[in-house]
């Protein structure tokens, strides 16, 4: 199976890199992070990965802007705006070479908008502003894709299996009316989501194509 698509996530700090790295992991993500931090063995492991197509988000400060013998990134997200302005264009650079197409995201608040604004009037970058979803917007793809993959399960299974399964029904009927039993749902489906993460997606219908929501607080990012 052809390996997925790789990104950049550029952060300013590296204690910013190794936060994001630590969540992305944590969610079930395959991430790892680079910094000047890192060993030369430990940096080689990490862009060998990238260069395979085995990563899937590399975690970086500048340090991967610009340099490196890295391959062409299908996305670079840029977790917040470079203390310089010129860096933008080095990151942004990394995705959509020798003629390929590449995604450059910039995620801000309000506050960091102003320098964002700033660097596209420098450099005449038009910039197309999307709200990020909201937590609700999430819960609502995560649900509609979990219960897409398990009804495809679902229907795989043979007879034998179905008949073994019955042992089950009345525990699920009595997990399902006991509110004090959520946590275990819960924990079953999350970790049954985890587990196909990284499995092809069956796409449920009725998914909108993109979201365009207010949002809702003043330090809530937004995509660029």
């Amino acid at each position: 199976m052809e390996n997925p698509p790789s990104a950049i996530i550029f952060c300013n700090t590296k204690a910013r890199v190794h936060y994001i790295s630590v969540v992305l992991q944590r969610f079930g993500y395959d991430a790892d992070e680079l910094s000047a931090d890192l060993s030369q063995v430990e940096r080689d492991r990490v862009l060998d990965r990238l260069r395979a197509g085995t990563l899937r988000f590399l975690v970086a400060t500048d340090v991967a802007a610009r340099g490196l013998d890295i391959p062409a990134i299908s996305h670079i997200i840029q977790y917040e705006p470079p203390e310089e302005t010129e860096a933008y264009i080095h990151r942004a650079g990394r995705t959509g070479r020798a003629g390929a197409s590449g995604v450059a995201i910039s995620l801000v608040n309000l506050v960091e908008k102003a320098a964002l604004d700033k660097i596209g009037r420098e450099f005449s970058i038009s910039f197309e502003e999307r709200y990020i979803p909201s937590d609700e917007d999430v819960e609502n793809v995560v649900a509609e894709r979990t219960t897409a993959l398990l009804e495809a399960r679902l229907r795989l299974r043979d007879k034998l299996q179905t008949e073994r399964s019955h042992r089950f029904a009345p525990l699920a009927r009595s997990l399902a009316e006991n509110e004090d039993e959520l946590p275990i749902i819960t924990m079953l489906l999350d970790d049954y989501y985890q587990q196909t993460l990284h499995a092809p997606i069956i796409q449920p219908s009725g998914l909108p194509e993109k979201i365009d929501r207010p949002i809702s607080g003043r330090n809530r990012r937004r995509r660029q």
